[in-house]
């Protein structure tokens, strides 16, 4: 036996080894199987959290492609955001708006201002061959010295105003500048209408309505008052933040005429409406028919030649101009900045460059500025 092991001595050594060693192994394998089974099991639920968020990243792939479509719509919004804010700006034209310029002014001041405006419109229009609604009930239609169109009361017409002539209620003074602002549209107007007529061709107005600025006024202002039925449809001040008043002029009045006034309304009076009628002539309607003559078959006497009826028998036409003037114009983006001021989750940086690229560039300023000092 001993000389079998010594024999084999290297072999049994290596049998003791490698049995050692595997049941070193087989008990090793015994203690990790548990957690190598809990590793195969965690790698599997990665592998199906990977597939699911593989899927869900698909799903959301198109986000870049709107954020960049996104981006895009915003440049293009605040190109037309620019393109409005100037178009308003030119509307309103405050180097010659009114309103812009309106001083403030006692309810007192402003109608001293409108007493004056009565007879300086009055004396210019009787210098610019313009002709003024004549009160007609002061003259007899018996009186041979009467004649339409013109009579000796020019200086009754008061411009929209007639109420306020030798009258003024206790206005507040927010109404009283509302109607010393329109004083001076009215004015403007009436000039505009001097500049159009000359010599040749003169104008006739029939009637000058405007809108009641408050309560007192709507009491007050009479046959003065504009119908705007029919009218809010067309007017711009439809749209949120633009502010006007509205005025309606109807005048007797020639082509040539009609087309040098209306070049002359300009920002910011906007041209709404133009309706030309003819002016009636009962005269001639009946002298045309004194004129017309039935045919007498038993009659041997010559037939009368029929007398050359021009087409255009009277140049004058009755003319409804209904004008807007501009106010003021106010885009309101103020949202936009109070946004940015409450909102935590808002992308600050895209709506601030909005704001510059619209010509908004002041609250632009507002905007950084709160976002800088929030940050410190």
């Amino acid at each position: 036996m001993k000389s079998f092991f010594k024999q084999n001595l290297l072999y049994i050594l290596l049998f003791t080894g490698a049995s050692t060693i595997f049941i070193v192994l087989l008990a090793l394998s015994f203690s990790y199987s548990e957690a190598t089974e809990e590793l195969i099991s965690d790698i599997n639920s990665l592998h199906v959290e990977k597939d699911d968020l593989t899927t869900n990243i698909s799903s959301f792939g198109h986000i870049e492609i709107d954020h960049e479509a996104s981006i895009s719509d915003l440049s293009k919004l605040a190109s037309k955001e620019k393109d409005l804010l100037n178009f308003l700006n030119y509307l309103v034209n405050s180097k010659e708006n009114v309103s812009s310029k309106w001083d403030s002014k006692s309810a007192e001041s402003v109608n001293a201002s409108l007493t004056r405006l009565f007879s300086r419109l009055r004396k210019k229009c009787k210098d610019s061959n313009i002709i003024l609604p004549s009160d007609l009930s002061q003259v007899s239609d018996s009186s041979p010295f009467s004649s339409s169109g013109t009579g000796s009361k020019d200086s009754a017409f008061g411009f929209s105003f007639s109420a306020y002539d030798g009258f003024w209620p206790s206005f507040s003074a927010n109404e009283a500048r509302q109607i010393g602002v329109q004083s001076e549209i009215v004015k403007s107007l009436v000039d505009a209408i001097t500049l159009s007529s000359d010599g040749n061709h003169s104008i006739e107005i029939l009637s000058l309505q405007r809108e009641n600025v408050g309560d007192i006024d709507k009491a007050n202002i009479g046959l003065d008052l504009i119908d705007l039925s029919g009218l809010e449809t067309i007017l711009l001040r439809q749209v949120d933040g633009v502010e006007s008043y509205v005025f309606r002029i109807t005048v007797k009045i020639q082509t040539f005429s009609l087309r040098k006034l209306i070049n002359k309304l300009r920002p910011p009076f906007l041209l709404r409406e133009v309706s030309i009628s003819p002016v009636e002539d009962t005269a001639s309607s009946s002298s045309s028919s004194d004129n017309s003559f039935e045919l007498d078959p038993f009659n041997t006497d010559p037939v009368k030649e029929e007398k050359f009826i021009p087409i255009v028998s009277k140049v004058d036409s009755k003319v409804d101009i209904v004008v807007e003037y501009i106010v003021d114009a106010d885009r309101n983006l103020q949202d936009i900045y109070e946004n940015l001021k409450f909102s935590s989750d808002s992308h600050s940086e895209i709506c601030i460059q909005w704001l510059e690229k619209s010509g908004n560039k002041i609250l632009a300023g507002k905007a950084k500025k709160f976002l800088d000092e929030d940050n410190r």
